[in-house]
C-alpha cells in the first residue's frame, strides 16, 4: 500500500506573514530555450509521453530526418539522457541553465559555457530524476567526494545507484564514471542539432519571441505580482518552495500547447507558449472565431475530454487515476490533459512533486461568456 501523503488534503503549511519575500520575477527572451525545447518535441514518445505538440508530426519528422542525416548517433545519446521514452533513458533538462548563462545566451554561447560548467553541477543537472528523495543531492555530493579520492565504487555510490530505477543503473554509472567523456558527447551531439535543424529556425521565431515578451512586460506592469505570475502560470499551480528566490519566464515557440517547467537552485524556470505573438485564426475574417474561443470549444469537442470533465467534477484526480477510469494509457490521458489546460479548462497543481487536476469552477460561466462574445451578444 502506497503509504505517502496524498497533498491534495494535507493540512495547510504555516507561513510567517512577518518574512514575507517577493519573488524576483525575469521576463528573457532566448532562443537558447526553443534550441533545448525544439529537441524535447522531437524526442517525444507517443508511446511514453505527450507528443501532440502544435509544430506538427510533420516537421517533427523533418527534423529528425535532418539530423541523422547529419549523425546517425546524435539523437540516439540525445535521448539516452534528456528521455526518448526507451528503457534506461534518463529526463534531464538544461532550460535551468540558460538564465544563469552570460548574454548574449546564444545557442552556441550556451554550448560554449557549458564545456566549463563546473562538473559536480552538470552531474547533478544530469541525474536529477524525480522521486530520488529529499536528501538525493547529499548523497550525491558524497558519491561525488568518494570518486574524487578513489576510482573504487564506495558505499555512497552504490547507495546512489540504488535510488534509481534498475534500467536507468547503467546510464547514471556510464555520468558518474566518465563525466567529461558524457560532456563532450552531449556537447557534440546538441550542436549537430544546432547545425542540422536549429540554426535554420532561430531568426524566424526570435520575432515572436519578442513580440510575446514585450505583451508579458505590459501585462506585469498593469497587475498585481501575485496575479501576474497566476496568470502566466497558464493554468499551473504550483507549489512554492521554502528556498525560491526567482522565477524566470520565457515564451516558447516549440513547447505549444505545453508548458514546461522546472526548478533548480531556488529558481523556477517557466516556459510557456507564445498566445500574442501566435497567427489569429480570424485570419482577416471578422466572423472566424479568436484564437481563445476556437481552442476552447475545440477541447470540449472530443467525448473523452468531455467525459474527463465530467469525472473531475466529482473531485481532484491524479493522472494515473484518470487513465484508470477513462480505461486509456496514461500517454493518451496526458494528450487530452494538455489540451484541457491549454484551453482554460482544468487547472494542474503541481504538490511535492505530484501532480494532479481539477476542473476550473468557472468554466460553464466561461463558456457562455465566449460564445455571448462571439455571437455578439454580450451578457445574455
Amino acid at each position: 500500500m502506497d503509504t505517502r501523503t496524498d497533498p491534495r488534503l494535507a493540512a495547510p503549511r504555516a507561513v510567517d506573514l512577518r518574512r514575507g519575500r517577493i519573488l524576483d520575477v525575469e521576463i528573457l527572451v532566448s532562443v537558447t530555450y526553443d534550441f533545448l525545447i525544439s529537441l524535447h518535441v522531437a524526442l517525444a514518445s507517443a508511446e511514453h509521453d505527450y507528443a501532440d505538440y502544435d509544430v506538427g508530426r510533420e516537421w517533427i519528422e523533418s527534423a529528425r530526418k535532418r539530423c541523422d542525416e547529419a549523425n546517425p548517433e546524435a539523437l540516439t545519446l540525445l535521448g539516452r539522457y534528456l528521455g526518448d521514452g526507451r528503457s534506461g533513458s534518463l529526463h534531464a533538462t538544461l532550460i535551468s541553465l540558460v538564465w544563469r548563462c552570460p548574454e548574449p545566451r546564444e545557442p552556441l554561447e550556451f554550448l560554449a559555457w557549458l564545456r566549463e560548467f563546473p562538473s559536480a553541477k552538470l552531474t547533478e543537472v544530469l541525474l536529477d530524476q524525480e522521486g530520488l528523495g529529499p536528501d538525493w543531492a547529499e548523497l550525491l555530493a558524497a558519491t561525488l567526494e568518494e570518486l574524487a579520492a578513489s576510482t573504487a565504487r564506495g558505499t555512497a555510490y552504490k547507495r546512489l545507484l540504488a535510488r534509481y530505477p534498475e534500467d536507468m543503473r547503467p546510464t547514471v554509472a556510464s555520468v558518474l564514471d566518465n563525466l567529461e567523456g558524457t560532456r563532450d558527447a552531449l556537447l557534440a551531439a546538441l550542436r549537430v542539432w544546432y547545425d542540422a535543424v536549429f540554426a535554420d529556425e532561430q531568426e524566424r521565431i526570435l520575432p515572436m519571441l519578442r513580440q510575446e515578451a514585450d505583451a508579458l512586460e505590459r501585462r506585469r506592469a498593469e497587475m498585481p505580482p501575485d496575479a501576474f505570475i497566476e496568470q502566466s502560470m497558464r493554468g499551473v499551480q504550483w507549489q512554492s518552495a521554502a528556498g525560491l528566490r526567482r522565477i524566470v519566464f520565457s515564451p516558447s515557440y516549440f513547447c505549444r500547447p505545453a508548458v514546461l517547467y522546472h526548478v533548480w537552485h531556488g529558481t523556477l524556470t517557466f516556459c510557456a507558449p507564445l498566445v500574442h505573438a501566435s497567427p489569429d485564426a480570424r485570419r482577416g475574417d471578422p466572423r472566424a472565431p479568436d484564437e481563445e474561443t476556437l481552442r476552447f470549444f475545440l477541447a470540449l469537442g472530443d467525448p473523452s475530454r468531455l467525459r474527463i470533465l465530467r469525472l473531475l467534477a466529482e473531485r481532484q484526480m491524479y493522472l494515473t487515476e484518470l487513465a484508470d477510469r477513462m480505461d486509456l494509457t496514461k500517454a493518451t490521458t496526458k494528450h487530452h490533459m494538455v489540451k484541457l489546460r491549454d484551453a482554460g479548462l482544468v487547472t494542474l497543481y503541481d504538490r511535492d512533486r505530484m501532480t494532479f487536476y481539477e476542473l476550473r469552477p468557472d468554466v460553464a460561466r466561461h463558456a457562455r461568456q465566449l460564445l455571448s462574445n462571439y455571437l455578439g451578444q454580450p451578457g445574455e
